[in-house]
């Protein structure tokens, strides 16, 4: 019967093979997404959010053992974001005005430690980087009532302006501060979606007047998550909506119509969050 110091060996053997055998796995992905760099030859962002979510609700539902949960998405985001980064470089404006910092560690934690991030003092400014096209994508509180930069109407009313494609954190355990991510291309879907919508009023409304005409016009998962008057007699409402919605989506019209409101337009989706556990 081996000895312990023996028994010690041989598990540190299997280990150091184990090492060689996810290393020898990292660099066939990689030579698979450089085949499909040349495939694709730039025809389209290389980022793909609604694919990586699915890739990440995966790895949850198949996860067992003590390994933490959270350490395993952590692993697969950098690891994401690397191979993304061979297919073209990313790079974000962070609004990261002094006492919201965290909004950068999200944005670290999901883009990985390859991606520049520029932190901005103002909402406006992370907006206006991803319209020129300065940073490739903006990384901005999720909107709540006491917002003291609401950002979101930025978004309306100009077809050439940033979209939201991303929720921040994507697995966590649902505590702490959330974020939006926009940019300037078309998001792909994911599995499980939600989609902002923005409606304007002639008037101030309550929160379930606004709740009940989604609903009635077919929404069957609806939150509203801000209001802001944008002048006196016209106010805006961020809601959000289930499954990926179209711009053109007539249940929209049938909601703006109950709300007597001239218009509801699309800012944007997102894959919808997972919460897990802290370990």
């Amino acid at each position: 019967m081996p000895s312990s110091t023996n028994r010690l060996d041989l598990l540190r053997r299997d280990i150091d093979a184990i090492d060689v055998a996810i290393h020898d796995l990292i660099v066939k992905r990689a030579t698979i997404v450089e085949d499909i760099r040349k495939i694709k030859n730039r025809a389209g962002p290389a980022l793909r959010p609604g694919r990586e979510a699915s890739i990440v609700r995966a790895l949850v539902a198949r996860h067992r053992g003590k390994f933490p949960l959270q350490a395993l998405v952590n692993l697969w985001r950098e690891m994401i974001s690397g191979f993304t980064h061979m297919q073209e470089p990313l790079s974000a404006a962070v609004y990261a005005p002094r006492g919201r910092e965290r909004l950068f560690a999200l944005a670290r934690d999901h883009y990985g430690s390859l991606t520049p991030l520029q932190p901005v003092p103002t909402a406006a400014a992370a907006v206006r980087a991803v319209a020129d096209q300065t940073s490739y994508m903006a990384v901005l509180p999720f909107p709540g009532d006491q917002d003291s930069e609401c950002w979101w109407p930025l978004l309306i009313g100009n077809d050439k302006a940033p979209r939201v494609i991303s929720r921040l954190p994507f697995a966590s355990d649902g505590k702490g501060e959330q974020a939006l991510v926009l940019a300037t291309w078309a998001r792909d879907p994911s599995d499980e979606e939600a989609t902002l919508v923005v409606v304007e009023l002639p008037e101030r409304a309550s929160r379930g007047r606004v709740v009940e005409s989604f609903q009635s016009a077919g929404f069957a998962q609806v939150a509203l998550h801000a209001g802001k008057e944008a002048e006196p007699g016209r106010s805006y409402y961020l809601v959000e909506v289930d499954g990926q919605v179209a711009a053109d989506d007539t249940r929209l019209a049938i909601a703006a119509g109950a709300l007597d409101s001239s218009f509801a337009q699309v800012i944007g989706g997102y894959a919808r969050p997972l919460t897990i556990p802290a370990s």
